[in-house]
């Protein structure tokens, strides 16, 4: 890649200035640009030639924002608009005005400093999402909402998608409510009829070609792991597996329901795909693709989730035993299950205290 030349990226800012018929230019100023236009007189009479600086490094980023800005101002000179309070040179850009990277940088050493999350986390998370927006100019809804509709409706990705950038917003006080285009991923959005049966399971995993494919799904579907978990976990006996801690979700073991799952598909003999990653949602996303080759009729996440109703409806396991096995807290469980936890107790109740007491059938 050729090093960065300012002052060729400078020539060929003002030669576009100037073939779209926009008048300000960029000039270098030491360490910033500054913009150069002929503009209202301060006293209110003709014009002078204003020097503007706005505080724009003079970088590769700070020239693609001061040609922005050029057009900016253009646009304020054409509708006479201009107002010197706006673009004086001591006045400090604000937090909406300035290139997005810029801007997610300022908002990254604030957001690590009143919260405590890991470096990884931030990169791994936030800065994904970060950087899908255009880094080199000013925070914009449209850009916003560009990035939040190229998600995923329903899915925890659009619903942290919405979070994040909601965040990034309040911080450079751009007055805008994303809760609406979250949409109601979690526990409300499980529908009885997206959870495969044991059967269809069963019947998807045999049409899998691929062995060490065959091997993770079987994982998932007997065990419960996440996707990633199956690249990080080592069995105990047939019917127990270990979740290691290099997870993000931590050590925690699990066991087969059904139990001739594991005994039937031999999943005690390891066959992993060859994948590597650096973070957890690498092996998921490399996993719902797979998934997507093969036309597997619903997400990956669902056999989770089917685990999940197996033990806590058909088999009546207690909701801190799965909650346990699953990795995740009593609460959590009973918050995303509750629908279904829900019935069958009361079905349990009904089929003792009603049907139970039914001697004969009603006339």
């Amino acid at each position: 890649m050729p090093k960065f030349n300012l002052d060729k990226a400078i020539d060929a800012a003002n030669q576009r200035l100037r073939e779209a018929g926009i008048k300000p230019r960029i000039k270098s100023n030491g360490g910033t640009l500054i913009i150069r236009a002929t503009v209202p007189s301060r006293s209110g009479v003709g014009t002078e030639r204003g020097e503007f600086s706005l505080g724009i490094p003079a970088n590769k980023t700070g020239v693609q924002f001061a040609e922005s800005q050029c057009h900016e101002l253009a646009d304020q000179l054409m509708r006479e608009t201009f107002e010197w309070c706006i673009w004086r040179r001591d006045r400090a850009p604000s937090l909406d005005e300035i290139p997005v990277s810029q801007l997610v940088e300022k908002f990254k050493q604030k957001y690590l400093g009143s919260n405590r999350i890991k470096e990884s986390t931030w990169r791994y998370g936030w800065q994904k999402t970060l950087s899908r927006l255009p880094q080199d100019k000013a925070l914009t809804e449209a850009d916003v909402l560009a990035v939040i509709l190229a998600t995923e409706p329903h899915t925890e990705t659009r619903k942290r998608t919405c979070q994040r950038l909601q965040a990034l917003c309040d911080y450079a006080d751009i007055k805008i409510d994303l809760s609406g285009y979250a949409g109601d991923y979690g526990h409300q959005s499980l529908n009885p009829r997206d959870i495969p049966s044991d059967e269809l399971i069963a019947e998807w995993r045999d049409r899998i070609p691929n062995a060490g494919w065959k091997w993770v799904y079987g994982m998932m579907a007997t065990f419960g792991l996440r996707p990633h978990e199956a690249f990080f976990c080592e069995f105990v006996d047939v019917h127990t597996v270990r979740v290691l801690d290099e997870t993000k979700t931590g050590y925690h073991v699990t066991r087969a329901i059904p139990p001739d799952w594991s005994e039937r598909w031999n999943l005690i003999e390891v066959i992993r795909p060859n994948v590597k990653g650096h973070r957890p949602s690498d092996y998921g996303d490399r996993n719902k693709r797979q998934f997507q080759r093969y036309e597997i009729p619903f997400p990956a996440y669902n056999l989770r989730h089917a685990y999940a109703i197996r033990g806590s409806i058909k088999e009546g396991l207690p909701v801190s035993t799965m909650a346990s096995m699953m990795g995740h807290s009593a609460a959590v469980h009973q918050k995303q299950y509750h629908h279904w936890l829900t019935d069958a107790t009361n079905q349990e109740v009904y089929d003792r205290m009603i049907l139970g007491k039914r001697t004969k059938p009603p006339l």
